[in-house]
């Protein structure tokens, strides 16, 4: 753990912190505030409560993250890693992976906290939002790499040309909190038909087809297909 960091990656930079002798020493990933909507009835007691009234919670960004760091070394050179780091992300957009939790990122956007970094002991501390959820390394189309996944809590999706036949007719996608509508991909086709929830969808010919009525969200959802065809199906898994 003697380099434990994160690594950040901008548009256009993409760096570990040890790279910069940097060690992190605390971090702070607070929840997202749930979006609460109450109306006041006047001459009632309590009020309406609207927070679900789209069929499900929504949060705000998650705020006050902080990435605490120490510099391992030369604190002489704590002027110029501060300049560093600031010219390569304050104030930018960017994703976040902790060393601890290989599989997923964060969207955030960071700037270095002139307040909470202290040259004489060779700190400094990265802070701002991020966005509601954390979401998965790679999307459900892409080849997972071991090495970076976590097999006592990591969850493996991966739903790449997908033989459907006679004999492989039906399909489990695995939810993960935030609500996305799956990007079918298919070829091969040969009156190929999917059906979930009762309605059947075709794809009658090779391409790219998006079902709006069909979102993975917390629960896993079941697809029963007909005919023949290779199928790719692409989301990203995102959790709190």
């Amino acid at each position: 753990m003697g380099n434990f960091g994160i690594k950040i990656m901008t548009e256009t930079d993409s760096f570990h912190t040890s790279e910069l002798g940097l060690k992190m020493t605390a971090l702070k990933i607070p929840f997202p505030n749930p979006k609460t909507n109450y109306i006041s009835v006047p001459g009632a007691s309590g009020n309406i409560d609207l927070s679900e009234v789209f069929g499900r919670v929504l949060y705000e960004d998650r705020s006050n993250v902080t990435f605490e760091f120490v510099l391992r070394g030369n604190f002489d050179l704590w002027e110029v890693v501060t300049f560093r780091i600031a010219t390569m992300i304050h104030g930018k957009k960017c994703k976040v992976i902790v060393d601890n939790d290989l599989s997923h990122y964060y969207v955030c956007r960071l700037s270095v906290d002139r307040s909470k970094s202290k040259r004489s002991v060779g700190t400094i501390t990265l802070s701002g939002t991020a966005e509601s959820f954390k979401y998965d390394i790679y999307n459900t189309a892409e080849e997972w790499l071991w090495d970076t996944f976590d097999f006592e809590e990591g969850v493996l999706r991966e739903y790449n040309e997908i033989t459907v036949n006679e004999y492989n007719k039906e399909l489990v996608l695995i939810g993960g909190i935030m609500p996305q509508v799956p990007v079918f991909t298919v070829k091969n086709v040969n009156e190929l038909k999917l059906t979930y929830a009762g309605r059947t969808y075709d794809m009658p010919e090779d391409g790219t087809y998006r079902f709006p009525a069909i979102v993975v969200a917390e629960n896993d959802i079941t697809l029963s297909f007909t005919g023949t065809g290779i199928v790719t199906i692409n989301y990203r898994g995102a959790y709190l």
